[in-house]
């Protein structure tokens, strides 16, 4: 009987135990539970994005590089104006060496003067002797005439062996007075042909030095239009320093136009798919400190390239055309790297929780569920559909309006 008591005692004291420490974990509980521990499972409309890289760049700009200088294939840079630097419209951009002109222009020169110094001497040389031969031919032509006006008179009064002496005088001067005529003429048109050769050699000298004088003005460069200076990178992404060769076809550095700022993406192959002309993006410039522009996808190339000659990663390239409402639009330069956010669909509707909300285990998710009838957390686990990072998108296992544990814990 006494048995019997004991065992019912150790019983009662067993449930009220039981009970109590019910009561206090609930109370515990409810206690320990507050709105920043909750978060409020919610339908939201969730952007699919994809990220890229890029730089700026401008569909528009003028490019600087040598002059086109006959016989002269390579140039050495001398001086240029820095990176960056804004220029207006005649203002100085780039000197290349002068040396090479300035050589050539010293041996023009002296051509010049050795053809003009002939052209002096042969004219001198011609005058003296064009003069000595029309003398010679007045003097034929005065001997002929004497003679045919004495055969004229010695016809009548004189015996026939005198006038046949003198018929023969006569032709013999008429003669001579042809051949002096004849080797005049000869003499002026060949000393007037060496004298236009002459001439022409001074003229082809004359114009290489001019042609020398006005590649020296071009060796100084300045700006055609106005705007922000750019160097142009080689291959392995380095600008041309004062003292570098450059050839006549090179690009030394470049002049954007400011309005035509685009951002250049290089998405990555396996996202190159989903870019499509209309898509919004996000561009953050780095150095204006992660700053962002809105703009819209205008064009995707159609081939896939390799980003760079040392990493196998393809990408496409996607242009993108900024928004120009931003008042930093203006410190927009060619060249500035960017990061940049691609909208490429949306989730309608659909239930999105914070990551840190899961609890991983075995590759299975789970959240806390609070219970508020119960005042309890009750563990359930979820199917995911995506996530960017820091939100999460439910499949299944939750429902709108259910309230979660921001941070899950045993």
């Amino acid at each position: 009987m006494n048995l019997k008591k004991l065992i019912v005692g150790l019983v009662a004291v067993a449930i009220v135990v039981v009970a109590g420490f019910s009561f206090y974990r609930t109370q515990l509980a409810s206690a320990a539970v507050s709105e920043k521990d909750l978060i409020t499972v919610e339908r939201v409309d969730f952007p699919v994005l994809i990220t890229a890289t890029g730089i700026l760049e401008a569909t528009s700009s003028v490019s600087i590089g040598p002059p086109q200088i006959r016989h002269e294939p390579r140039f050495r840079l001398a001086r240029m104006v820095d990176e960056g630097t804004e220029v207006s419209e005649g203002d100085f951009l780039v000197e290349f060496d002068t040396s090479d002109v300035s050589r050539r222009m010293r041996e023009q020169t002296a051509n010049l003067q050795r053809v003009q110094e002939e052209y002096q001497k042969k004219r001198s040389d011609f005058d003296i002797q064009l003069r000595e031969l029309r003398l010679s031919v007045e003097e034929a032509r005065a001997d002929y005439g004497k003679l045919e006006n004495k055969l004229m008179y010695q016809v009548e009064l004189e015996s026939a062996m005198t006038v046949e002496e003198t018929r023969i005088r006569r032709d013999a001067a008429k003669k001579k007075l042809e051949f002096l005529e004849a080797k005049l003429k000869h003499f002026e048109e060949g000393g007037q042909l060496d004298l236009q050769i002459s001439r022409s050699n001074e003229a082809h000298y004359r114009s290489r030095l001019d042609s020398l004088l006005d590649a020296m003005e071009k060796l100084t460069v300045r700006s055609p239009v106005s705007g922000v200076v750019i160097y142009k990178r080689d291959w392995n992404n380095e600008a041309r320093q004062i003292g570098s060769n450059v050839f006549a076809l090179d690009t030394v550095l470049e002049i954007p136009d400011l309005n035509t700022i685009r951002a250049k993406l290089y998405v990555d192959e396996v996202d190159a798919g989903k870019v499509k002309p209309g898509q919004e993006a996000s561009i953050m410039v780095d150095a204006l400190q992660g700053r962002a522009f809105g703009g819209t996808i205008k064009g995707i190339s159609a081939i896939l390239k390799q980003l760079t000659f040392d990493r196998p990663q393809k990408v496409a390239e996607a242009f993108v055309e900024i928004n120009k409402d931003s008042e930093f639009i203006k410190q927009l330069r060619p060249g500035m790297s960017l990061k940049a956010q691609i909208q490429v669909g949306r989730y309608a509707g659909a239930l999105a929780i914070p990551l840190s909300s899961i609890q991983e285990r075995d590759g299975r998710s789970f959240v806390q569920v609070w219970k508020p009838e119960q005042e309890t957390w009750d563990w359930r686990e979820i199917s995911l559909r995506t996530n960017d990072g820091l939100t999460a998108l439910v499949e299944s296992g939750l429902k709108a309006n259910e309230r979660i544990r921001t941070k899950p814990r045993l």
